[in-house]
């Protein structure tokens, strides 16, 4: 049989060959998941880890180095994406491969079981490794000399990274080309120091490490990768390439839970109940929350009784406030269990019965054919067999990836701890009203989104439970997430690098969402309304004369009308397509060392056309495109700007209403040809200038950006 190759050309110069899909590995991982990933969904998996690593240096080709993103979405299978990779590399040539998984021991224990399962680790080809120390090299050495391959799995930490260090740099070793996978890559890798121009311990660790090693691929995997994006390009860890793991089929994230059909699963919490952290009790809104859990486990399992069924309760951050949480629901479900054993009559019996029915009443909106409310209340007793889990460092706490469910139905109660890495298995209500209480990250707060997954076949018994503000925070990160993932798929379709890609995120910072820990990452808003002036300008000859060359070659292609304002000329291209104005006029100018910022004002206006608000703009040559003279002032400007007419009324048919005042509240491009007087030099110089305008008052273009900050 032929052998599968996919060859798949970098965006970015590197050495690479053609990526073996069909050999040994990867076939056995395919058994694996045989019963679990369908043909569809495993050829897409496959084909996607093939990209990543046709982007890594080759196993056969010469020292080289590069670093990579793999960005997926929360609770979309990135573990499988990556023991994918993992599979292909060691079929194509890797024979070392180390895991960077995460900061908890419990994570790092989840992650290397599971690589061992799906790998069938520890045989004579194969052997893994858990916080490999230097005693380790002797074996690790065995296995790569004798043609085996070494998979090890390392927690984040400065002592971990250098024992990984000494390991791998070993002389050895260090020959043998190798592949780093860094699970959550935006957790605690970044340099969360660099504003103190110092290096965090893990960052410095990580790129020690990478220092030891001449021949190797970093690819760092993460659902939020805002901070990755936004770290300086020239940093260490800004990766060359960046690919996107798309989710699978059944997938359910932002856009089921916050797109147009959000009220099917959303449910409001009052804000006076969301705001009362240290209440002793439960208020009605998590009373409600915990009965349409139960209602939903009768009808789960009226039609799976083995399937699990879990609720979220993610209220505080302190743990004392988590202990009574957990106190007050196993103190009500105890409640619910001697009141269900009430006469039918009996006043709390109703109370609890009216509860039920109000949560059965709402899944009645989603779920089909959904059992008679007789059948279900018969049902409910068995469902109050309740384990109620406390998620958090207590002493009393538990750890869920540590200790399996042991009943069907289980509630998690808990903060941090439910965050990032943790899967919950079978998780249908969830009740979050944690928030900072004026500002929050984008990252952070999608990463406790612990209900998006593979959730299809239940999806009708979801509900999610949520103060208004929060409610608005998901709606928001949903077109947040959604803009720039469009984003970089339009990079991807026109052949650009990942490091071409303009750092521009949908997002209001004025609203309380920050995209990422200031920590580790410079941003600013960047807003497009009313004028943006070009006041420092190109003086460099050479670029200066290309720059004004581009402006009249541009103009002859698409010739513009002579339009009297007053008594001034300029020369009006009305209706010019957005794209043409950015590849063919915007896109040839060189505006490096200006106040121009090219690379987002060309990208605004590329999401502005691709959202359909901007199909044209009216571009101007100012002055028909005759030079205006300028001078510049002492602070290094010029203002290319004419005013209007002095000495004329409103009606004068020679009024000129200056440069500011020609948009007609039109998204305008102004083009001005400038004659820079320069003192003391015999001759001036032709240099260009932009003026944009964009109105303030139309919602169609007020889109709000954070952009990368220098």
């Amino acid at each position: 049989m032929e052998t599968n190759r996919a060859g798949l050309d970098p965006l970015v110069p590197s050495p690479h060959s053609a990526v073996r899909l069909d050999g040994p590995e990867i076939q056995r991982l395919r058994q694996v998941y045989a019963d679990r990933v369908s043909d569809a969904d495993w050829q897409r998996v496959v084909t996607t880890a093939g990209t990543v690593l046709a982007y890594c240096p080759s196993p056969q080709g010469p020292p080289n180095r590069s670093t990579g993103l793999a960005l997926g979405k929360v609770q979309s299978g990135k573990t499988l994406s990556y023991t994918s990779l993992i599979a292909l590399a060691i079929d194509n040539g890797y024979r070392i491969i180390a895991v960077l998984s995460g900061t908890k021991q419990t994570l790092l224990e989840q992650t290397y079981n599971r690589l061992c399962d799906d790998l069938g680790a520890n045989r004579l080809s194969l052997a893994a490794f858990k916080n490999p120390t230097p005693p380790d090299l002797d074996v690790i050495q065995g296995v790569v000399n004798q043609a085996g391959s070494a998979v090890l799995v390392t927690l984040k930490n400065p002592t971990r990274l250098a024992n990984l260090r000494r390991i791998l740099g070993d002389p050895e070793l260090d020959n043998y080309p190798m592949l780093i996978i860094d699970d959550e890559g935006d957790e605690a890798s970044l340099n969360t120091q660099f504003r103190r121009g110092r290096m965090s311990a893990v960052y410095r660790g990580i790129l020690e490490l990478r220092d030891e090693l001449p021949h190797h691929a970093y690819v760092a995997y993460t659902a939020t990768p805002q901070a990755n994006l936004l770290i300086p390009i020239i940093d260490g860890l800004s990766p060359d390439f960046g690919v996107l793991l798309e989710p699978g089929s059944g997938y359910c994230g932002g856009g089921v839970f916050f797109g147009q059909d959000q009220d099917q699963y959303v449910r409001d919490i009052p804000a006076d109940e969301a705001d009362d952290e240290d209440s002793q009790g439960i208020p009605a809104s998590l009373r409600l929350a915990i009965a349409t859990f139960l209602v939903g486990a009768a009808v789960r399992h009226l039609r799976e009784p083995q399937g699990r069924h879990a609720m979220l309760i993610h209220t505080a951050q302190r743990r004392e406030s988590h202990r009574r949480m957990h106190e007050a629901v196993r103190n009500l479900l105890s409640l619910w269990r001697s009141n269900l054993t009430l006469p039918s009559t009996d006043p709390a019996l109703v109370e609890l019965d009216a509860l039920f029915r109000q949560g059965y009443d709402d899944l009645s909106r989603t779920v089909e054919h959904i059992p008679d409310w007789a059948s279900v209340r018969q049902q409910l007793p068995n469902e109050l067999a309740v384990e109620v889990w406390l998620v958090n460092s207590l002493p009393v706490g538990s750890d869920p990836i540590r200790t399996s469910f042991r009943l069907r139905n289980n509630i998690l109660v808990g903060g941090n701890m439910l965050g990032r890495g943790v899967t919950i298995d079978g998780l249908a209500v969830s009740y979050i009203t944690r928030r900072a209480r004026t500002e929050t990250n984008a990252d952070t707060l999608e990463q406790r989104a612990r209900w998006f997954g593979y959730k299809e076949s239940y999806l009708d018994l979801c509900r999610i439970f949520l103060p208004p503000q929060l409610r608005r925070d998901y709606t928001e990160l949903l077109q947040h997430e959604d803009d720039f993932w469009d984003a970089l798929r339009r990079n991807e379709r026109q052949g650009l690098s990942i490091r071409e890609w303009p750092r521009m995120f949908s997002l209001d910072i004025s609203m309380g969402l920050r995209p990422t820990r200031s920590s580790v990452a410079s941003y600013r808003q960047f807003r497009g309304q009313g004028w943006d002036v070009q006041q420092i300008v190109v003086e460099d000859p050479v670029r200066a004369q290309q720059n004004v060359a581009h402006v009249v070659r541009f103009f002859s292609v698409h010739r513009p009308q002579a339009h009297q304002f007053g008594n001034v000329e300029h020369h009006l291209l009305a209706n010019c397509d957005t794209t043409v104005v950015v590849h063919d006029l915007l896109g040839r100018l060189d505006m490096d060392g200006t106040d121009w910022e090219a690379t987002y004002t060309n990208e605004f206006l590329t999401r502005l056309f691709v959202a359909g608000a901007l199909p044209n703009l009216d571009v101007l040559l100012m002055s028909g495109g005759r030079p205006r003279r300028r001078t510049k002032l002492d602070n290094g400007r010029i203002n290319p700007m004419q005013g209007r007419s002095p000495g004329r009324s409103l009606d004068d048919p020679e009024y000129y209403p200056g440069d500011s005042g020609l948009h007609g509240n039109r998204v305008q491009l102004q083009v001005h040809i400038i004659r820079l007087e320069v003192p003391d030099a015999p001759n001036s110089l032709e240099t260009t200038a932009l003026a944009l305008y964009v109105p303030a008052d139309n919602a169609h273009y007020d889109l709000h950006y954070v952009v990368g900050s220098p």
